[in-house]
């Protein structure tokens, strides 16, 4: 009797389930998510000298562990003239190159020990020291971080062993199309002289020494210049009151400055096809228009027509018309640059067979034209603007990625809250929108394009699509001859 009746359960049960189930995928249908975003204010608290400190933290995160990230101002555009890589070295060894009372190999074993992990890192405009560490070991973690960021050793084997490695990377610049590109592109969108084009040489790798560390890490020294980061398991005021005894005590030395304002480019970009020789089966193809500042009232709109353009990946015009239709490439991508410090640019790129240069670059302006000429239909629009507010959350998954954002604004300088209304305002966008934007920022005659590849090939264009290089646009074509790998001077 028991059988029966709890057969007769499961069978009803089941009866019932499968009258839930749709017969259709688009019949089913989800519970809305609610997802709302976190304050800067609610994590933000300052340590007695002052600096920001922004804790994502909680007593019973499931795992163990404290992540603790120091970022600063300043980066490559400090560097002196003659030492170009002295971030990068920098970075690269703060937390490889020992203290002035641990050695590297001593440092590397208690860290081992602890089952921690130190890292650092210095880029153009900023860097970070970062430490994982058990929440029970976060006491001598915080003091070897202490140790590694105020007395660096700056190992010279260390040191002296990084140096060659970069000097060997030097020497592969010019074996494929897209490192060619990597630093052509900067010198064609900021002259020589500007930080942002001016990477390593090898006289300048063999000129820099543990003394030019040593400066660059006291100019960087500053309160003034730091924000942190806490993320992961913790009472918030119990690591607070670590951090103050810390890395609050910390203060400006003799050499500290804080650090200025990164410069903007002053090169006047000559609009123009560019392209530059190089023996390969495949072509890389770079462009860049003048961009915008994520301040610019017009900025949502900008980020949905780029999104529509060449940013969503299978979604996106260019990669519909290039891959999925033409087949002339494996990915076109657009990206619509923050500008953090100066204008940002719209820039894209793809790599395709080098006769197909002309053709591909052809099809991706009709599709730029289009959206000048025509405003998207509303429900192209709407997967676009749908594809940017369903992913947002994603972007605040973790305490470490919420405590990073915010840390990030606040050193860039952009608004506290700024994230609170995205949302709201992607959803505000209109077809009208779109296509202003595209007409604001999709001009031809302030197009710089960059095409790295066999160049007669490229130049000659492709027999089934006929058409030269020189004919895509009323634009000048100019040869671009690679660099000499060692000193970055022009060949021939």
């Amino acid at each position: 009797m028991f059988a029966r009746t709890a057969l007769a359960l499961i069978l009803g049960a089941t009866g019932v389930l499968a009258q839930s189930i749709p017969d259709r995928p688009e019949k089913l249908t989800f519970a809305p998510v609610t997802f709302q975003i976190p304050r800067a204010a609610e994590l933000k608290a300052r340590l007695k000298n002052g600096i920001p400190v922004y804790l994502s933290v909680a007593e019973k995160e499931a795992s163990p562990l404290v992540r603790i990230t120091l970022t600063w101002r300043g980066g490559s555009y400090l560097e002196p003239k003659g030492r170009e890589g002295l971030a990068q070295l920098f970075g690269a060894q703060l937390a490889r190159g020992g203290t002035a009372t641990l050695s590297a190999e001593k440092l590397e074993d208690r860290l081992e020990a602890l089952a921690a992990s130190l890292s650092s890192s210095c880029g153009d405009t900023s860097g970070n020291l970062s430490l994982t560490v058990l929440e029970q070991d976060l006491d001598e973690g915080l003091g070897l971080m202490l140790q590694v960021l105020t007395e660096p050793a700056f190992a010279q084997d260390r040191l002296d062993l990084a140096k060659r490695q970069q000097k060997q990377g030097l020497g592969r610049r010019n074996d494929a199309v897209t490192s060619i590109a990597s630093y052509q592109m900067p010198f064609l969108l900021y002259g020589d002289s500007h930080f942002a084009s001016q990477d390593p040489t090898a006289a300048s790798l063999d000129a820099l020494t543990r003394d030019d560390l040593k400066a660059f890490h006291a100019r960087l020294l500053h309160p003034s210049n730091l924000v942190l980061t806490v993320s992961g398991r913790g009472a918030r005021k119990a690591l607070l009151a670590k951090l103050d005894a810390g890395l609050g005590t910390l203060k400006a030395g003799p050499g500290a400055q804080v650090s200025p304002a990164v410069p903007a480019p002053t090169h006047v970009r000559k609009p123009g096809i560019y392209a530059t020789d190089k023996d390969a089966p495949q072509a890389m193809v770079q462009w860049a228009f003048p961009g915008l500042r994520r301040t610019d009232p017009d900025w949502h709109a900008a980020l949905v027509m780029n999104q529509l353009l060449g940013a969503s990946g299978f979604t996106s015009r260019l990669m519909k018309k290039i891959r999925s239709d033409e087949g002339l490439t494996y990915g076109v991508r657009t990206a619509l640059g923050a500008g953090p410090h100066w204008r940002g640019d719209l820039t894209g790129s793809m790599q395709t067979k080098n006769r197909s240069v002309a053709y591909a670059l052809r099809l991706a302006l009709a599709e730029m034209r289009r959206m000048c000429d025509e405003a998207p239909a509303a429900e192209e629009l709407k997967v676009i603007q749908d594809n940017l507010i369903e992913a947002f959350p994603s972007q605040w998954s973790g305490r470490q990625a919420v405590a990073a954002r915010f840390a990030e604004e606040a050193l860039l300088g952009w608004p506290e809250d700024w994230w609170v209304d995205f949302r709201a305002k992607v959803q505000k966008v209109t077809p009208a929108d779109v296509r202003r934007l595209a007409q604001r920022l999709l001009k031809p005659d302030q197009l710089v394009i960059l095409a790295v590849g066999k160049a007669s090939d490229m130049e000659a264009g492709d027999g089934d699509h006929p058409g030269k290089l020189a004919e895509i646009l009323p634009l000048p074509l100019a040869r671009l001859p690679l660099r000499d790998p060692q000193t970055l001077k022009p060949l021939n």
